[in-house]
Formats: structure tokens, sequence, C-alpha cells
């Protein structure tokens, strides 16, 4: 398990729009859509909140009624997919592991800082229907022939994009005014805004709210889902033979007859070939591992909640 990709995962879905995984609505007390469980798996519940932030929309705070239910349902099956590899993960007591435990513990800070974004934009991103339906008529004029679903998808980032980068800007200039982590040129941007944030997030109180705790759920079906994938992908071969004939398909049509190639290139070339094999061969096992998680697991869809989410 690579620790160090798993942490700038995190670090660009947190900077980038600090939109995935589940969310906890705070500050709601009637029940609303967001809070409505869309599927189960195995009794674990998926709420509406994550099924809107998987398909884009920050904190889940507003609906995306205009993407089509079939779209929402594709989305939900891979919400579905990564519940079912979470819960295989914690079946074999990986989250008692030592290597578990060592990555959650380094990734606590971004825990904590996400939680703190998504309370902000919570707080402060406002989109209503009406703007999402002029939002949607704009894309299809500027792209024609695009489906419905596709132009819905492009407005839910469009309309909440620069809302959600100004959030944050705002959120990380306070962060950095309001504590003490020192404007070292040695850090990079993204680890001393990263630093910042999670500072800013404990003065504040976040750690044990519900907030926190959600996203730290969120942060371990994550690492299970990442530690049981990676382990059922590294079983797969790739064999000279099936990079030799990768290799003669690839070059036969962009190198003239009778060129020698240099040795150094064909090696590179040979090298990128049998990455991309593997990790084809390693999605293709991956799938055939969740499909037959889903053959044993208790799956159930609240089709009367999709429409709204």
């Amino acid at each position: 398990m690579n620790v160090n990709r798993l942490q700038r995962k995190f670090q660009i879905l947190l900077l980038a729009a600090g939109i995935a995984g589940g969310m906890f609505v705070a500050g709601c007390s009637s029940k609303d859509v967001r809070q409505e469980t869309v599927a189960t798996v195995n009794g674990d519940e998926i709420k509406g909140t994550e099924l809107r932030e998987f398909l884009g929309v920050p904190g889940g705070v507003f609906a995306v009624v205009d993407i089509p239910v079939e779209r929402k349902k594709e989305a939900l099956d891979q919400l579905v997919a990564v519940r079912l590899l979470a819960q295989e993960g914690h079946s074999r007591g990986i989250d008692n592991t030592p290597e578990f435990k060592e990555i959650l513990l380094r990734n606590d800070p971004l825990v904590r800082s996400k939680a703190l974004v998504l309370k902000e934009i919570e707080a402060k991103l406002k989109v209503t229907n009406e703007e999402m339906k002029a939002e949607i008529a704009k894309v299809k004029e500027a792209n024609k022939g695009i489906s419905d679903a596709d132009a819905a998808m492009r407005a839910v980032k469009s309309v909440s994009g620069s809302r959600v980068q100004k959030i944050q800007e705002d959120l990380i200039a306070t962060a950095k005014k309001e504590t003490s982590v020192p404007d070292n040129v040695v850090l990079a941007d993204r680890d001393l805004t990263m630093r910042a944030l999670a500072a800013y997030a404990k003065k504040q109180g976040v750690d044990g709210s519900e907030g926190y705790k959600a996203m730290r759920q969120e942060m371990e079906r994550s690492i299970l889902r990442d530690m049981v994938a990676d382990n059922v992908a590294k079983n797969v071969e790739v064999t000279d033979k099936e990079i030799e004939a990768d290799f003669a398909k690839k070059t036969v049509s962009l190198v003239p007859a009778g060129t020698k190639i240099p040795a150094g290139m064909v090696a590179m070339l040979k090298e990128r070939i049998r990455a991309a094999l593997r990790n084809g061969k390693g999605k293709t096992a991956i799938d055939a591992y969740i499909d037959e998680l889903r053959k044993k697991a208790k799956i159930t869809v609240n089709d009367a909640v999709l429409p709204k989410v």
C-alpha cells in the first residue's frame, strides 16, 4: 500500500473541491433529502448527501433533480462498490493492522481540514433550482447536441465552482492568519495550506464533532477500499508475450517499416506497456472481485428518493 499516494489523493480531493465522501449535515433539525437513505449495503446506509457529493455537489447542499435517475444509479453503484470493499477489509481485520493505523494517523490532519472546509461550504454555498436550470440552458446553448445528463453534470460543477473556490480562499486566508503555522518557503504551498487548515480546524473545535466523525469514517472506508483493491490487483501477471504483442501492435502504425527503434526507447515503451496492461488487468480483477461480493451482499435501493437527490 502506497501511503504517500493515498495522502496525495486526499490532498487533491480536499484542495480541488472538498466534495468527495460522506458529509454530516450540520445544523439541520428536520429531515431532508440529504439525510434520507438512498441505499443500504449489508445494513450500512448511504445517505442522499453522499450521492449528491459524488455527483459533484459540494457538501450535498443543493439538489440535482435535473440529473437523470439512471445517471444517479450509476453513481450509486460506485458508492456501493466502495462500501463492499471497505466491509470486506473490515471482515479481514485490516483496520486492526499497523499499516492501516499508520495511514489513518497520517491523514488525520486531512480529515480535520476537510470537516472544516465542508462545514464552511454548507453554511455559505447557496444555489437555487432556478439558477441550476438557467446554467443547464447555458451549457446546452454552448454545446449543441449534448445530452441532458451531461449538461446537468457540467452545470453542477459550473454553478458552484467559483463560489466554492471563493469560500475556500477566504477560509484558507483566515486559517493562515489565525494560526501560528510558519510561512516557511521550504514547505510546498499545498503543505502549508494543509497545516494551516488543520491547525485552524483544531482551534475551532472540529475534533470530536459529528462532521469530524463522518470524515474520519469516510477516510477509513477509503483506506480499506484501497488496501483490499491493492491486495486483489497485486496478484495479476503480465507475460513477456503479452508485452511483445502489444508493442508490435502499437509500433507498426507509428514507426516506418525498416526503421530501427533505439534500444533505450524500446525498453521505455515496453515498461509503459507493462504498466498499462497491469493496470487494465488489475481493474478487471477488482471488478470481478466486487461482483462476487455483490452476489453475497444484501443491497437495497430506495428508488423513491433518487429523483429528489
